[in-house]
């Protein structure tokens, strides 16, 4: 299957409130998928600090809908800059460098999808109706299939999908289409190896189960008033799902958006018994997202237990807690150490 690849790039230098030029490889640009190259898509692709050539390739797709992969590399330490608060003043950002960025063991690509994300647009009207979770999968997937050819020197490195929040409905679809392309040989093969996800939706129809449990349990779900039927009722149901992050997003596009993927379990079955790596994590107070809601569906797919929970330590002390919509980490994932 032939494709034919529309693309512009810049390199940037240097970049408001940072001074100097940067310490890193930046580059922007736009990469035309659907009719005509209709739609015009916009990423931010940071090179690896450490080897490029052979660190892993990372897509990362954003929450929202509709919500711009900058606040995701700027605000959860994804990238290599993060604000700094302190030195800030009014409306004019200092941007400071940061020691625990992703690029420090991955090429990482930030794409705003759906169009009408960030800076990504469509050159007429009908680039932007219709958007839905299976338009917005297949568009990603020519995305980086077209990115891919226009930087062939990252065909050989393992490539990995990653994102969190709303992204759990539209990125096992773009998993699975990567999947379904290497096996029908679309060009150009990629060296796909697994998936991550934060907090991710999962399940709309469990996702309402969880906030009628909320509404009528009042916060109590151990202790239950077996007088409140309502409640037990719920916890019954209840075993997973998650709830939109709406934060830093086009607010026109989630009007618009047509959710037409009511569950992507059964693409995370078909991916994990196809041998791919999955790395599922959530924050425990992460309540628009709550880890219980992933908890019930990872335990669903009635996985065999390698290891059991235990405590996670950092320098002697117990550490992890408090986490809500933040990246986890990931650098000894990728390398294939445990966690």
């Amino acid at each position: 299957m032939n494709i034919n690849v529309a693309s512009t790039s810049n390199i940037i230098k240097t970049l408001p409130g940072f001074g100097g030029d940067l310490p890193f490889k930046l580059e922007t640009g736009y990469v035309g998928v659907g009719a005509m190259d209709d739609v015009q898509l916009f990423y931010y692709f940071f090179e690896s600090e450490g080897s490029p050539e052979y660190d892993p390739l990372v897509l990362w797709l954003n929450g929202g809908s509709g919500c711009s992969t900058f606040s995701d590399f700027v605000y959860e330490n994804l990238g290599p800059l993060s604000f700094d608060y302190l030195n800030s003043i009014g409306n004019k950002p200092k941007l400071k460098l940061n020691p625990y960025s992703w690029t420090k063991v991955a090429n990482i690509i930030f794409v705003d999808e759906p169009v009408g994300t960030g800076f990504s647009y469509a050159n007429s009207w009908v680039g932007y109706s219709n958007v839905s979770d299976t338009l917005s999968a297949v568009q990603t997937y020519e995305f980086l299939r077209k990115w891919l050819m226009d930087h062939p020197k990252f065909y050989n490195n393992p490539l990995y999908i990653a994102g969190d929040s709303y992204s759990g409905i539209t990125l096992p679809i773009v998993v699975q289409e990567i999947s379904d392309g290497n096996r029908d040989e679309h060009l150009p093969p990629m060296n796909l190896k697994g998936y991550v996800i934060g907090n991710p939706v999962t399940d709309t129809q469990i996702d309402r189960n969880y906030r009628s449990m909320k509404r009528n349990c009042k916060g109590e779900y151990v202790n239950v008033d077996l007088n409140n039927t309502l409640c037990v009722d719920d916890l019954e149901v209840y075993n997973e799902g998650s709830i939109k992050e709406w934060e830093r997003c086009n607010k026109t596009l989630q009007d618009l958006y047509i959710s037409d993927v009511s569950s992507s379990l059964v693409y995370h079955e078909n991916l994990i018994k196809q041998g791919y790596r999955v790395l599922i994590y959530s924050g425990d107070h992460g309540m628009n997202t709550p880890y219980v809601s992933t908890m019930g569906w990872i335990e669903y797919l009635n996985l065999t237990v390698d290891s059991r929970w235990k405590p996670w330590f950092l320098h002697g002390q117990v550490a992890g807690l408090g986490a809500g919509h933040t990246a986890p980490e990931i650098s000894r994932w990728l390398a294939y150490y445990p966690l």
